[in-house]
């Protein structure tokens, strides 16, 4: 087969048409044909066409990868899932997410922190939720304890979770309709509880506030 011809795309300056034997045979990310030195009139078999698809494909995969990473840090699992439902294959997949990991865009540990940092910022948060969030991203028991150790001792957590228990008791005191105070604690306990606080972490808190809360009675 002949390259008779290698035009841009009209639409996607970034991506070139080839031709072979006088008809289109397919799209071309330019570093694809400088990798393969591809020019017009150059002679190629199949095995030559198949490698250059085969790597074309890792181009556009590894852009896709990119632009996803650019707009918000991901998670191993996160990216993967994000290429494979795009119709690349696992191998592809594979190579494109090795590359990534050698420049230091995708690294789970990083992730981990800053998914940690900005859930205490938008809204306090017990350790049980944090920890049932990283897994959903696809973070290992592992780092998901060491980042949480790290960032998140029990002192932190108890102070987080007092400081999110006052705000909620200033607006209960502020509400039109009043509510009593055995109706706070529960309220509040809830509360606690539905943002991952633990009962050790939460019990404490009610003493504080509510200072004749019996440290063995369990609000639920």
């Amino acid at each position: 087969m002949i390259v008779t011809s290698i035009t841009r795309q009209k639409r996607h300056l970034n991506r070139a048409n080839l031709f072979l034997d006088g008809e289109f045979a397919f799209g071309i990310h330019p570093e694809v044909l400088t990798q393969f030195r591809i020019r017009k009139g150059d002679t190629i078999d199949q095995a030559m066409v198949e490698a250059i698809m085969a790597e074309e494909e890792y181009s556009r995969a590894k852009q896709k990868a990119l632009r996803l990473v650019s707009y918000r840090r991901r998670s191993q699992k996160e990216l993967r899932q994000r290429l494979l439902e795009k119709e690349f294959r696992p191998l592809v997949v594979d190579r494109v997410m090795a590359h990534l990991q050698s420049l230091g865009f995708v690294n789970d540990e990083e992730f981990a922190r800053a998914l940690v940092h900005d859930a205490q910022i938008k809204k306090a948060s017990g350790r049980k939720l944090l920890h049932h969030r990283l897994r959903e991203k696809g973070i290992s028991p592992s780092i998901i304890r060491d980042v949480l150790t790290e960032t998140l001792s029990e002192e932190t957590e108890q102070n987080a979770a007092l400081d999110a228990a006052k705000k909620l008791v200033e607006r209960y005191g502020n509400s039109r309709k009043k509510i009593d105070q055995d109706k706070q604690r529960k309220r509040l306990a809830q509360a606690l509880a539905r943002r991952g606080f633990a009962w050790s972490i939460i019990s404490p808190v009610l003493q504080t506030l509510f200072y004749n809360e019996p440290s063995s009675e369990r609000e639920t």
